[in-house]
């Protein structure tokens, strides 16, 4: 799936360049909804639903191309495991469409930490990597337009540490974390 969309986006692009927009600005505010989660640690999946908090914002210049920048926080309990992961990922974006608009994007994972805490210690990171595939349709209404979107989320936490008494004590084992959510939000045109 992921391949496809990468293939589908480097085809896309260049096909729609030429794209009407209006000469507009379009600047957008969105809120995240709960979605789908996968957990994967030591080989062991995990599809319990975590807590989805975040916002994101995009600006879209009158050619179409869009920049914008995506906090998403997730949390919850998997085996009596308490999991807290917040990811920043920096967006492109192309959006084409006058009146009704559609917008397919990708993001990169700019910043990345997530926590684990079970047998009294709390595990930290900030090495991650991952990256985001996102559509989103805007529907006009007066000055503005409403936006309701998919986005998927793909990201990996490596080297897990705790302070304990003697020290550092360093998780081999890595955390992958896939999700996906319903966006929705709200658009001005200029």
């Amino acid at each position: 799936m992921l391949l496809l969309v990468k293939i589908l986006l480097f085809f896309l692009i260049p096909l729609t360049l030429n794209a009407a927009n209006d000469d507009v600005w379009r600047l957008r505010y969105f809120l995240p909804s709960s979605g789908e989660t996968e957990t994967t640690r030591n080989s062991k999946k995990s599809k319990v639903k975590l807590k989805t908090y975040g916002h994101s914002g995009n600006l879209i210049l009158a050619n179409g191309i869009g920049i914008g920048y995506n906090t998403l926080r997730k949390n919850g309990n998997i085996e009596g495991i308490n999991y807290k992961f917040k990811n920043h990922s920096l967006d492109l974006s192309f959006t084409m469409g006058s009146s009704l608009s559609f917008t397919f994007g990708a993001g990169r994972l700019i910043y990345g930490r997530g926590e684990l805490a079970y047998n009294g210690n709390n595990f930290v990171t900030e090495k991650s990597t991952g990256e985001s595939f996102f559509f989103d349709l805007g529907v006009p209404f007066l000055v503005g337009e409403f936006i309701i979107g998919y986005r998927q989320n793909f990201s990996e936490y490596n080297n897990f540490q705790a302070q304990t008494g003697e020290g550092s004590t360093v998780l081999e084992d890595s955390v992958k974390l896939y999700s996906s959510q319903i966006n929705a939000g709200i658009g001005f045109l200029f």
